[in-house]
């Protein structure tokens, strides 16, 4: 940015007099007097009618205006967040830092906080006083959240703040729509998408609109395309994204020396539609916040982008910070790991809420160029060939973020998601890659850190980190390289002799920007290093055979042949071993330390994958981290009762994503939790924008054609956008914390079954909710809703289908056939305690009672993490299925749920565990006892727990009576929660009773506490209540 008074007023007049130009393009003329001023917040406006329509939008001025005017208050219209308590009147609150008065013709242009004006940067602790600040009395809107986040305001109403009020012109779709000739209309349009992305060639277009079902829509008189050719060419007319270039970067030197093409985009014009897009305006920022637990504000959250420090250090008095995301990965064009690559990247800004980037339909990430890809294979000295590999990367990514160079520092004005013109500074603030991409991004060598100066020895000792790398001192390193050809400044700095990229951005700290990697740095990183080490521990064969052994579970990966056998291994494969690891490796043979190692390597990894964390949850990821390096000793040499898998202390040094696990914590309080730049979505693009272009296309020349896709896959998804505004769309982004976003998805194509290793590669038909979808819900037992200071216990919306899965089902063919010997007998128990009839109802076993085979169980959000999303647990209760000749071709499935058995009790010990044999309703004979649905479960004892182990998961045992299980009847509504139950395999195998036909073959079973996540938030949050009731330390119990 221009330093001294001289150079700050010439921005402030170019700024001011390019606002004038912006506003006429657009349809507005800029106010040169303001000559109407609002009474109740001190805007000024150009005319009466300005004023009124204010008046009128904004609730605070019409609120106080129909207080003058009736003399009472209006109803306001309900915010994403309450000022600071319900009792405050609405005519007492201050106004929004958006309605400040300003000067809309001579408004101050800012620029970062390196300026002499800017603010010194408040820190998490600190606590500024609104009574001496005027500039945050006047302005500033503190409060709390719906999800019970105290949200500080940055302190200076003017930052984030449009330079005018005024508004660009709505555009008339239905006038566009009408221009769009066929692609105007909503059924010729889903037409034209699907035939332009399912994969068809132009000549199967031609014959499918040649169909008798358009000949038709023909007869009733909509004209439809008669050709492939007609139907390309009304989508050309489209309007697209931001153009894209070719441009010639030189690789290589010497003879080997040769043109690459790079495909780009001008990123600044990507930043403009992102910034701009009308769909994203309920779900942007336009300035930092700080979060806190309590108004007392003595626990930070971190969650959001507008949370973290980094933008709090960036942002001025004036001005609107734009942090630029950005995403790169090579991948293969086909499933052939050594086949043609493509390096696509992305962009994505963080003013929009991390639950809208996540979803790629919402096209929040925007691909920005590819990347020229050459291995250089015929270039034979190593050093040579990995030098002219990087020289092509960063002679690339220079001429992609060249615009920004200028802009990032002297800003550039944008029209907004909200209409109004904003001054922004578009900056480079986080980079998404995996840990070899983002050292060739820093330019740092493979053996070294991009984030600090720790060296290749010492990598895997934990402890504290080195000092993190200073910018400037590696710009000159390597300024000073170019110069002198002398390498030993950058030997000692651990930098590549590489002319980088962001040596025109002072701004950026690119080693501050790497950000972490949840699916390369632990999902397929550090578990796939467990996965080895329990391999050796126990051997391939028992290693295998306690995944076989592992009972399914709903949304569990079942490993019907073992992992080992898993012929793609991806990212969902990892995670859902990963769940099931802590059961697997509790075994006599495993040491107490190998068991701590891999359970603080769980509880780091599930804190790393929450939605928001708080300062205290931090410090828990540092202590987890701790005690894995305390423990990993257990894996060295054969000493000392080790286990010789890792050979010496340095072993761990080969390990360097266990040394980037150390940067996490600091990191999340900088730019948010890591599920905001999670890799998933650019995966899933990677499907879209490569894979599916590559398939549908020839193979001469790729590339270009591969962009001419995109262009119109593009321009179909913006003529959606415009459709969906005008019709309404079948989902708006309303709230983005309403949305429930799968986290079991994977965005990798692997372009056949995952894994291959036999039949859990298919989908379970009983795992799935559509048949619910005009299912019945279920009131909820309301007996033990409890008082707000009361522990939290789960009370889920219970659904299941209208009409039942089998309508007449025997009772005897129940009772065989589902596993449930006792279920007349239960039954009439159940009838008897929970009805008052004049004689007891006879059942017999000819009886026949309408059957569901699964059930949901819908949660509401979690008060003591409300930003998660919730999930819905299918109940599944599903008999083997036979042929005609009694072979069984699919086994049964009967999932353990958590019911209250003891109201009395608190946390955990207040549930049993039953598993779920029949899901059935009374008769119609029997209909007026209990009119709703019951379940049939075989009951398992109170849960107990060992401290003393390493792994600390409850226990439990099936509960006898007589020869064969104990069972029990309740009412559907009385299941809480879907839990997994793993066999113990330190406990000895037992025959199962000779009355169930469906029995569990070990004597103790574990909880699972790493089921899901949201089983792992709520037995964590019990035991700390749990703990902290009896005077344990909560903070340890997690």
């Amino acid at each position: 940015m221009a330093r001294g008074g001289t150079m700050y007023a010439q921005a402030i007049r170019r700024a001011a007099a390019r606002a004038s130009h912006l506003e006429e393009a657009n349809g507005t003329k800029p106010s040169d007097v303001s000559r109407v001023t609002c009474p109740y917040c001190g805007s000024k406006f150009g005319s009466e009618g300005d004023r009124n329509r204010h008046v009128l939008l904004y609730a605070l001025c019409h609120a106080r205006h129909e207080c003058a005017v009736k003399g009472k208050v209006g109803q306001k219209r309900k915010r994403e967040y309450e000022v600071d308590s319900p009792a405050t009147n609405v005519m007492d609150r201050p106004a929004p830092a958006k309605h400040a008065q300003i000067n809309e013709t001579a408004l101050p242009i800012a620029g970062l906080s390196q300026h002499p004006n800017a603010l010194p940067y408040p820190g998490p602790d600190h606590t500024p006083d609104s009574n001496s600040d005027p500039v945050l009395a006047g302005g500033a809107v503190n409060g709390y959240t719906k999800d019970g986040v105290f949200v500080k305001q940055f302190p200076v109403r003017t930052a984030g703040m449009a330079m005018s009020t005024r508004q660009t012109g709505k555009e008339d779709l239905r006038t566009y729509l009408d221009a769009c000739g066929k692609l105007g209309d909503r059924d010729l349009f889903e037409t034209a998408k699907v035939m332009m992305t399912t994969g068809l060639t132009g000549r199967g277009r031609t014959r499918q609109l040649k169909a008798p079902a358009y000949r038709e829509w023909r007869r009733k008189g909509k004209e439809v395309w008669g050709t492939s050719d007609a139907l390309v060419r009304d989508v050309d007319q489209l309007p697209k994204g931001p153009d894209w270039m070719e441009v010639n970067v030189p690789g290589g030197k010497g003879r080997y020396r040769r043109p690459h093409t790079l495909y780009m985009r001008d990123v600044l014009e990507v930043t403009r539609e992102l910034i701009g897009a009308r769909r994203f305006r309920r779900c942007m920022r336009y300035a930092p916040e700080r979060h806190w637990t309590s108004k007392s504000r003595k626990c930070c959250v971190y969650d959001e982008t507008w949370s973290g420090d980094w933008w709090w250090q960036v942002q001025n008095k004036n001005g609107t910070v734009v942090p630029l995301i950005i995403a790169s990965d090579e991948t293969t064009l086909t499933n052939n790991p050594r086949g043609d690559k493509a390096h696509p990247i992305y962009l994505l800004i963080g003013n929009i809420s991390k639950a809208v980037r996540q979803k790629p339909t919402k096209r929040s990430m925007i691909i920005i160029g590819y990347l020229p890809v050459d291995s250089f294979d015929n270039v034979p000295d190593d050093s040579s060939r990995q030098q002219y590999r990087a020289d092509l990367l960063h002679c690339s990514l220079d001429e992609i973020f060249k615009p920004l160079k200028k802009v990032s520092s002297e800003g550039v004005l944008a029209w907004c998601a909200d209409g109004c013109l904003w001054h922004i500074y578009p900056l480079i603030a986080a980079w998404v890659a995996d840990y070899p991409e983002q050292n060739d991004i820093a330019c740092t060598t493979q053996n070294g850190c991009p984030k600090c100066m720790q060296q290749w020895h010492g990598h895997g000792c934990g402890g504290p980190t080195a000092p993190l790398r200073n910018q400037e001192e590696a710009r000159q390193a390597l300024r000073g390289y170019r110069l002198t050809k002398d390498v030993g400044m950058l030997q000692r700095l651990g930098l590549k002799p590489v002319a980088p990229f962001w040596d025109g951005f002072p701004e950026l700290d690119v080693g501050r920007a790497l950000v972490p990697d949840l699916l390369h740095q632990l999902y397929k990183g550090m578990f796939e290093h467990i996965r080895d080490w329990v391999e050796d521990l126990l051997g391939t064969v028992e290693f295998n055979r306690r995944f076989v052994v592992m009972p399914a579970a709903q949304g569990l990966r079942h490993f019907n042949k073992g992992v080992t056998r898993v012929k793609i291994w991806a990212g969902r494969e990892s995670r859902d071993m990963m769940r099931q690891f802590l059961p697997i490796i509790v075994d006599a043979k495993a040491p107490p330390d190998f068991v701590w190692l891999v359970r603080a390597l769980l509880d780091f990894s599930y804190l790393a994958h929450g939605a928001q964390l708080t300062k205290v949850k931090l410090s828990r990821m540092d202590k987890a981290l701790a005690a894995f390096h305390k423990y990993k000793d257990v894996l060295v040499n054969k000493k000392d009762k080790r286990l010789g898998i890792v050979v010496g202390d340095g072993g761990f040094d080969w390990i360097p994503k266990l040394h980037v696990l150390g940067h996490y914590t600091n990191d999340i309080r900088e730019l948010g939790t890591p599920d905001g730049y999670s890799t998933k979505t650019p995966e899933h693009l990677h499907i879209l924008y490569v894979k599916i272009p590559w398939r549908m296309l020839n193979r001469q020349n790729p590339l270009p054609q591969m962009v001419q896709y995109v262009r119109r896959l593009e321009a179909l998804e913006i003529q959606q956008v415009y459709l969906e505004e005008y019709y309404g769309g079948p989902v708006g982004i309303q709230d983005i914390r309403e949305f429930d976003f799968d986290d079991d998805e994977d965005g990798q194509d692997t372009g056949q079954a995952e894994g291959e290793d036999g039949s859990e590669d298919k989908e379970d038909p009983y795992d799935s909710k559509d048949e619910l979808e005009d299912g019945v819900e279920i009131p909820t037992d309301r007996s033990e809703v409890p008082a707000a200071s009361e522990i939290y216990y789960p009370r889920p919306m219970t659904s299941i289908a209208r009409r039942p899965t089998v309508p007449n089902v025997a009772a005897r063919v129940i009772a065989l056939s589902y596993g449930a010997p006792k279920f007349i007998r239960s039954l009439q128990r159940f009838l008897l305690a929970t009805t008052s009839p004049s004689e007891p109802p006879l059942l017999v076993p000819s009886h026949r009672f309408p059957v569901w085979h699964k059930a949901v169980l819908g949660h509401y959000p979690l008060p003591f993490a409300p930003s998660q999303p919730c999930p819905c647990d299918v109940i599944r209760a599903h008999p083997p299925t036979q042929d005609a000749a009694g072979r069984v071709l699919k086994a049964g499935v009967f999932d353990t749920v958590l019911f209250a058995a003891d109201r009395s009790c608190s946390g955990l010990k207040r549930f049993r565990a039953g598993r779920v044999r029949v899901i059935f309703a009374l008769p119609q004979d029997f209909a007026h006892l209990y009119n709703g649905p019951l379940v049939y479960l075989d009951v398992f004892e109170s849960f107990t727990t060992n401290n003393s182990s390493g792994h600390s998961l409850f226990s439990t045992t099936p509960m006898y009576y007589g020869a064969s299980y104990a069972s029990l009847v309740l009412p559907l509504g009385c299941l809480k929660l879907a839990c997994h139950l793993a066999p113990n395999f330190s406990s000895p195998f037992t025959c199962p009773p000779v009355s169930s036909c469906l029995a569990l073959t070990n004597t103790r079973h574990l909880l699972n506490k790493f089921y899901n996540y949201f089983t792992f938030l709520l037995l964590s949050y019990w035991r700390v209540v749990g703990s902290g009731r009896t005077g344990g330390s909560s903070t340890a119990s997690l």
